[in-house]
């Protein structure tokens, strides 16, 4: 998807351009013109002369770095084309034992076991199938930010070598924005092949700079810091539900801003994690007591389950002995669970004509500790869910920051933390799809200033003065261009296929899914 270009070519006129189609707006404006060439002229004297060195080096840097991002995109892309190609044949081949079973189960069975050592390296975003619907809005700003941030990049290069800016301005195709500057072709061509690496790579610099800066600043914690301010860490009580999709059954049973303390036996305050942990991993459900139960209350017989059968119909769900799990009871389980009496550690601490039971292993019912006013014991309440925890996870968003004023919303730290992210990501991802070796692309132009590079062996020379050299040079010349235009061409044919590979196989896996 394009989503970017530098415009590198002379425009006749710079107003507010006329949208040709309603899917294409195009806008410009000549206002920052004039700081621009202030900052050109501040960099051009003396006084600001450690200033550009400065500048010189770290752009110096960026073009390494853009270099070493072209390559790996490029390996990216590899590696994903293959990754694609073994999981469709995979799909493909695989025999269809799973015909019977419903949607959820195939994404939990087949895809955990046959597919498992299948990653992809890039996965796309798109809004309501791979992410959140809702997420648009908070994708689109991410993007319109790091374009920006990616042009800055491109003008402040063009200031530190004297290139005026003509216009900058911004696009929307379809729904998507793009951001643009428009620098003097002529102008550009006539510096050397390092000074034009860096006006090329300067954008995509920045754009991995802000990302490297996002990471740290996650890593260092700032912005949970910042959030403090109105928010209370309310972590050591449990967490609160900040967010339950309207569709799902325990929308009616965990309302906004009530507290959720123990997952099963499981405290929610025993790790920062323990909410995500306990729900998506496989393990067992943990049970710290038993419920005593009356025996006659018990239907089946030692070692057998009447659960067994995969009769849905039936409310009763197969229990062992707390003590040991050979001893095998069905009986419904919504009166023994839904209460927090009649906890047991083994069977003597029941009466003699009860038992101390737990849920076996493989069954799929979780017990949801509940505070609606998120203080004392006597308010909780136990929520059941029946099938797999992680479809609780999906539905239940959850956060251990309380605001400290009625009127900060609830929800404000996931929407900050969903956006961190996006940011994060729209960044590296312009980073290493600028970089690409693709028509109309940042890559494109690296890749013709590396060929010419190399086979000019850093002697490039001013456009002036080319035209001068080519008269008595030209038989030469002529070999070095044919061979760079070979190699560019080979190598954006190869680029552009990849991606289209990449393309096709995806859409095809997405459809047999």
């Amino acid at each position: 998807m394009h989503l970017h270009r530098i415009q590198l070519k002379r425009i006749k006129s710079l107003a507010a351009s006329i949208p040709r189609s309603l899917f294409h707006l195009r806008v410009q404006t000549r206002a920052f013109n004039v700081h621009h060439d202030t900052i050109s002229l501040r960099l051009a004297s003396r006084n600001y002369l450690r200033t550009r060195k400065f500048l010189l080096m770290f752009y110096n840097t960026g073009s390494v770095l853009v270099i070493f991002g072209m390559f790996t995109a490029v390996a990216l892309l590899v590696w994903t084309m293959v990754s694609l190609l073994s999981s469709t044949f995979l799909r493909v081949t695989a025999p269809d034992t799973s015909a019977s079973l419903l949607k959820r189960a195939v994404e939990v069975t087949t895809r955990a076991t046959t597919y498992s050592r299948v990653t992809h390296a890039v996965n796309p975003i798109i809004p309501g199938l791979t992410v959140p619907l809702k997420h648009l809005p908070l994708i689109l700003l991410s993007l319109c930010i790091s374009q920006i941030m990616h042009e800055s990049g491109h003008a402040i290069t063009a200031a530190i070598h004297r290139i005026p800016m003509l216009a900058a301005g911004a696009s929307m195709t379809f729904m998507f924005p793009a951001a643009f500057v428009t620098l003097p072709s002529a102008r550009v061509e006539e510096l050397s092949s390092l000074d034009r690496l860096r006006v090329v790579t300067s954008g995509c610099f920045h754009n991995l700079t802000l990302w490297l800066i996002l990471l740290a600043a996650g890593w260092s914690g700032i912005g949970q810091r910042i959030l403090l301010v109105g928010y209370e860490d309310v972590f050591t009580r449990g967490l609160i539900v900040a967010h339950v999709e309207a569709d799902s059954p325990l929308s009616m049973h965990l309302p906004v801003g009530s507290f959720l303390t123990t997952l099963d036996d499981l405290p929610l305050h025993s790790s920062r994690d323990a909410w995500s942990t306990y729900l998506l991993e496989p393990n067992p459900a943990v049970y710290k007591q038993g419920w005593c139960v009356d025996v006659s209350r018990l239907n089946g017989e030692h070692g057998t389950c009447c659960c067994v059968d995969t009769d849905s119909s039936t409310s009763s769900s197969c229990f062992v002995s707390f003590e040991s799990t050979i001893e095998e009871y069905c009986t419904d389980p919504v009166p023994i669970l839904s209460k927090m009496q009649n906890r047991c550690d083994s069977s003597t601490s029941c009466l003699e004509s009860q038992s101390c039971i737990k849920p076996r292993e493989d069954r799929d019912i979780l017990r949801i500790t509940v505070n609606n006013e998120g203080a004392g014991t006597e308010d909780e309440r136990i929520v059941l869910w029946s099938g797999p925890r992680y479809e609780v996870w999906e539905q239940v968003q959850t956060t251990h920051l309380a605001p400290r004023f009625g009127i900060i919303p609830l929800g404000l730290p996931l929407v900050f933390a969903d956006f961190f992210q996006y940011l994060k990501l729209t960044n590296l991802s312009l980073y290493l799809f600028n970089s690409l070796p693709l028509p109309a692309l940042d890559g494109s132009q690296l890749l013709i200033i590396l060929l010419e590079i190399v086979f000019t062996k850093w002697s490039h020379t001013p456009s002036t003065m080319i035209d001068i050299e080519a008269l008595r040079t030209r038989g030469s010349r002529s070999y070095e261009r044919r061979v760079q235009q070979v190699l560019r061409t080979f190598v954006l044919i190869g680029t552009c296929t990849l991606l289209g590979s990449c393309v096709m196989l995806g859409i095809i896996e997405w459809m047999i899914v």
